[in-house]
Order: structure tokens, then C-alpha cells, then sequence
């Protein structure tokens, strides 16, 4: 009953992106370019924590200064990402919510962006225990976060042709 109150709630949008191409390109388009920014700039940074593993102290203080910045960079853009997903789930509602593999996304986005938080504490603990201490934590959060970019891109790939 709920699949068929959002499909008819959705009819309408569903109509327009179907039978306006610039419009479905443009949202496809941002989308798209939203998970290239902004899991290109977690990855960066991830690469960056995981690759100062035998650095120095002095090393990783830059590392953490890199990892400060791109927060906002990611954040912003995985706001792009999920309304611009949003916006392609209500164009296609009885395809996707019935989907197994879409929730299966959505939990890995889900889990994606607790592991943002968790690398936001990681990060404020190496601050105030000193990067030596505080190092462990944040590489395993990074390695995760890495492996949660590329998985997500994955199961959104896997998407495009199994839903």
C-alpha cells in the first residue's frame, strides 16, 4: 500500500525526468559528478592517512590538515549525491524500492556516512592524544572508508543494470 501512495505521489516527477531528457541527463550528470568529487576527495585523504603509516609526527600534522579540509568538500557533495539520488529513486519508485539490491546501497551509504562521523572523532582524538597515539584509530577508519567509497560505487554500478 505504502509502494503505491509514493508511486502516485511521484507520478508526476516520474513523468517530467522520463520524458524530459536534460533533465534526467543533467540529474544523472550531478550524480554522477558528485560521487567523482566527492569520493575522489575521500579517497584522496584516505590514501593520504593510510600511506603516513611509518611517517612522523610532523608528517601526519599535515595529513590531518589535508583531512580537515576535505570534510566540507565531501559533505557537500554527498548532499548533491543524495538529492540527486533521491530525485532518480522518485522518477522510478517501483523499480527501486522493491529493489533488494538498492536497500543493500542504501544501508552501505548509510554505514558510509556513520564512518564519516567515526572519522571526524578519529580525527579530533589524534588532535588531543597527539598523532602517535591517535594514529591507529584513524587509519582503520580510513581503510574502511575506503573500502565503503569503493563498494558503494560498486552496488550503484551493479544498479544501473540488475534493478
Amino acid at each position: 500500500m505504502l509502494l503505491t501512495v509514493l508511486i502516485g505521489i511521484t507520478a508526476w516527477w516520474s513523468s517530467y525526468y522520463g520524458n524530459h531528457q536534460l533533465a534526467s541527463v543533467s540529474i544523472r550528470f550531478l550524480h554522477l559528478a558528485g560521487l567523482v568529487l566527492g569520493a575522489g576527495t575521500g579517497l584522496f585523504a584516505d590514501r593520504q592517512v593510510l600511506g603516513s603509516v611509518r611517517s612522523g609526527s610532523q608528517e601526519r600534522e599535515a595529513v590531518l590538515t589535508t583531512l580537515n579540509r576535505a570534510h566540507a568538500h565531501v559533505v557537500s557533495w554527498i548532499i548533491v549525491v543524495g538529492s540527486t539520488g533521491a530525485l532518480m529513486t522518485a522518477a522510478d519508485t517501483s523499480t527501486f524500492l522493491v529493489s533488494k539490491l538498492y536497500w543493500i546501497k542504501m544501508v552501505t551509504v548509510g554505514i558510509l556516512i556513520a564512518n564519516g562521523l567515526a572519522m571526524l572523532l578519529a580525527e579530533r582524538r589524534a588532535r588531543q592524544v597527539g598523532v602517535s597515539a591517535g594514529w591507529p584509530r584513524l587509519v582503520a577508519v580510513s581503510t574502511i572508508s575506503a573500502i565503503l567509497w569503493l563498494t558503494t560505487l560498486f552496488l550503484g554500478t551493479l544498479l544501473t543494470v540488475a534493478a
